[in-house]
């Protein structure tokens, strides 16, 4: 078993953590890379290749020490986190909407990496589909269902990956399985099992298999199971299972080349009749809505407690008002929400949240028990 040491905690098991960093021009990126950070079933095991014995120990530092920089290919996702509906008239026409839409079903992306300057990735999508580029010092963003680009130009490295003020997340390689898998395991710790779990074919390429799993009974993951390429050790695919045994997120490359993808695939021009929006990323700080969403998000986050370790890490924090109890919104908290000591819970195969009758809000990959504990201590 492979063990990663921890991070440190503050007393009480309290620790505070920034936002994660996920500008995107136009704003849908980042959650496209949120959604396949955790990217599918492996064809695995008994009807897998034939390859040289390796340990779980060797095979994490095969990810960790991957060194491929080109790659190419088809990325299929899918998600089922066990996510209610919404009632009629709350539908994909709102923000919201839109939001649980992109985290639920099927999507496809065809993305190509050219080292850490040169990224592209589209999302298809039946009403449209969206293309992210980062090629150099530009930044082209194109939505054709709404038919509107972002060109960000003097794009820089200072600027833009080490201190967030524009553009796009460290890389467009995080909308591979790659970046999740490895921050999977430098975060294996000792509630972790990490463990060989046999050999696959994906996507053409021999891999091995390597599983992760809690050892903290209150976790609702089961295990994350990743297929590694066994020549250059890059993550193939990789799939959340839920302790219900639902595939939560199921994703990973059905078509990979790491040859070096042709410039041509990191060259945008926008249609005649898309309106483009142009900006000056040296002069400007912060101007896409990307930036103004990491913004937001790291104001939000600077409240939030984390309670716990390892998969049973709890976050808290104040949602500024109590539980309503107006015919209305308890009407709507109701089709949500179910009944607890000390509040309510929303429900999916992974993610639990629990609104207190206080206002305070515990969310986590962890039981429902574990929640009203946490907020009846």
């Amino acid at each position: 078993m492979a063990q990663i040491q921890p991070e440190p905690e503050q007393p009480g098991g309290i620790r505070r953590r920034r936002a994660a960093r996920y500008v995107v021009p136009l704003g849908i990126a980042g959650l496209a890379a949120a959604t396949i950070g955790l990217v599918p079933a492996l064809a695995q095991s008994d009807d897998g290749p034939d390859l040289d014995k390796i340990s779980a120990e060797d095979l994490v530092t095969k990810v960790l020490e991957s060194k491929t920089q080109t790659v190419s290919g088809t990325v299929k996702i899918k998600t089922d986190l066990g996510l209610p509906s919404l009632p009629e008239g709350m539908g994909g026409g709102t923000d919201g909407g839109r939001a649980l839409e992109m985290l639920t079903g099927d999507k496809t992306l065809q993305v190509a990496a050219d080292g850490p300057n040169r990224q592209a990735v589209t999302l298809e999508r039946d009403q449209g589909d969206y293309t992210a580029v980062h090629n150099g010092k530009d930044i082209w963003a194109y939505d054709s269902q709404k038919k509107e680009a972002f060109h960000g130009t003097n794009y820089s490295e200072k600027k833009g990956q080490k201190d967030g003020d524009h553009g796009l997340p460290e890389d467009l390689q995080d909308l591979t399985p790659r970046e999740f898998a490895q921050e999977a395991l430098k975060k294996a710790d000792k509630t972790t099992e990490v463990t060989t779990d046999g050999t696959a074919m994906v996507a053409g390429q021999e891999a091995y298999v390597l599983k992760v799993a809690p050892k903290q009974d209150e976790s609702t993951v089961r295990d994350i199971r990743i297929a590694v390429d066994a020549d250059n050790g890059a993550p193939l695919k990789v799939t959340l299972t839920s302790d219900s045994g639902t595939k939560a997120i199921d994703a990973g490359f059905t078509k990979v080349d790491f040859g070096k993808p042709d410039a041509k695939q990191f060259e945008f021009t926008p249609p005649a009749d898309a309106k483009v929006t142009e900006k000056d990323l040296s002069k400007e700080d912060g101007g896409d809505q990307g930036e103004k969403d990491r913004k937001d998000a790291e104001r939000m986050m600077k409240d939030v407690e984390i309670e716990g370790s390892g998969w049973t890490s709890i976050a808290k924090f104040n949602a500024g008002a109590k539980l309503s109890d107006d015919g209305e919104g308890q009407s709507l908290l109701d089709s949500f929400t179910e009944k607890v000591d000390g509040g309510r819970v929303f429900s999916t195969d992974l993610i639990n949240v629990l609104i207190s009758d206080d206002g305070h809000v515990y969310a986590g990959a962890v039981t429902k028990d574990a929640l009203v504990k946490a907020a009846n201590d």
